[in-house]
């Protein structure tokens, strides 16, 4: 009868207790994980909720099925705005992978995962209100981002996946306030950072990671976009992104206007015959810039090009504030053709225009060796 009690109680016990286990040594799983995360970022969205779901009925305690829903969720519907009901959907699934991964940190055999799914989980709800122009939603979660970013640096030969957050912390913390010397006060009291060891970082990640192996090509070319002034390098990453999942239209759209403003318009037409691209707005508003500047710059039909360029306008204002890089890009357009027209009261309205929506020399100044 003793035993039959304990017994009893273990398997109550074991019933009402999260059956949190780390996949970290499951390489079966964690093969399972790649899959997903690859169909994914891949647009092939019914083989990843297939397997999305075998991993949710395998692991429901575990943070990772909710973490992959989220970006099912997020990459089916992008570009993902406030608007969509889809967004709710996805923060509620990001919510509850970092409630489960709150859960698994004070077990030291469940840290790593538990610090990690915490820490992206809210890194990604960051990414899409940042996007959304929403910037003051992602302060709640600033205080723990930090924490944990902190952690990930002692962490980072233990889980790999850190590597992506400390060479995003050690370039961003330097670079971003070297560009913006107004959030030079703000970070004074933080970490210091390291760019060239950042870059290194995230190509570590880039080479290594299974979760974060897509951010990290993405963020390396943004970076040399955005803060190196070195296109070709941009180009070289954007384009090895789009080999990679040819079928995402951002990763796609990304390497056209890259190039584009590389100069590489030859190339850039050669991605635009793709026909693995999903065929919804944000593939007909890249087609359009990407044609205006063909236009502009190929066959110098500037009336044409001008429509074109107010078309994806048009497209790119139905997107709010996640649309304004592209909306500098046309408003960029508008002002070219307007200076070989010299009006110069036009030219510097759409200067003043493209400036409002992005802060990158790289649109702002067009595309590379070319005459403007």
């Amino acid at each position: 009868m003793k035993h039959w009690i304990i017994s009893v109680l273990l398997a109550i016990t074991l019933i009402n207790s999260p059956a949190q286990v780390s996949l970290l040594d499951n390489p079966t799983i964690l093969e399972k994980v790649k899959q997903c995360l690859h169909a994914t970022y891949n647009f092939s969205f019914i083989e990843a909720r297939e397997l999305q779901c075998q991993l949710a009925k395998l692991h429901p305690d575990h943070p990772a099925p909710y973490f992959l829903k989220g970006l099912i969720i997020y990459w089916q519907n992008f570009p993902l705005i406030p608007e969509k009901k889809a967004s709710g959907d996805f923060i509620e699934q990001m919510d509850l992978s970092i409630s489960k991964a709150s859960r698994m940190v004070p077990d030291s055999a469940l840290y790593l995962e538990g610090i990690f799914f915490n820490l992206f989980g809210r890194a990604f709800k960051a990414m899409y209100w940042a996007d959304n122009g929403r910037a003051l939603k992602v302060l709640p979660d600033l205080r723990v981002m930090y924490s944990n970013t902190m952690t990930g640096f002692d962490l980072k030969d233990e889980f790999v996946e850190f590597y992506f957050s400390c060479g995003l912390y050690n370039y961003y913390i330097e670079a971003f306030p070297e560009a913006n010397p107004i959030y030079k006060p703000l970070v004074a009291f933080m970490r210091d950072g390291d760019k060239e060891l950042g870059l290194q970082q995230l190509e570590y990640a880039m080479e290594h990671s299974i979760y974060l192996k897509a951010e990290s090509l993405l963020f390396m070319s943004l970076i040399h976009c955005n803060y190196e002034a070195n296109l070709a390098a941009a180009s070289k990453y954007a384009l090895r992104l789009y080999h990679s999942y040819p079928r995402n239209s951002y990763y796609w759209g990304h390497a056209i206007i890259t190039l584009l403003h590389q100069g590489a318009f030859s190339l850039a037409g050669e991605l635009l015959k793709a026909t693995t691209i999903r065929q919804d707005l944000f593939y007909s508003m890249i087609e359009t810039l990407a044609e205006a500047f063909i236009e502009e710059f190929g066959s110098g039909k500037m009336d044409r090009a001008s429509m074109l360029y107010r078309n994806s306008l048009d497209i790119a204002s139905k997107y709010g504030d996640f649309g304004n890089l592209y909306k500098a890009i046309a408003y960029m357009g508008l002002s070219r053709i307007a200076a070989t027209e010299k009006d110069e009261t036009l030219k510097l309205k759409y200067l003043r225009l493209a400036e409002s929506h992005t802060g990158y020399d790289y649109i702002i100044n067009g595309p590379e060796n070319l005459p403007l």
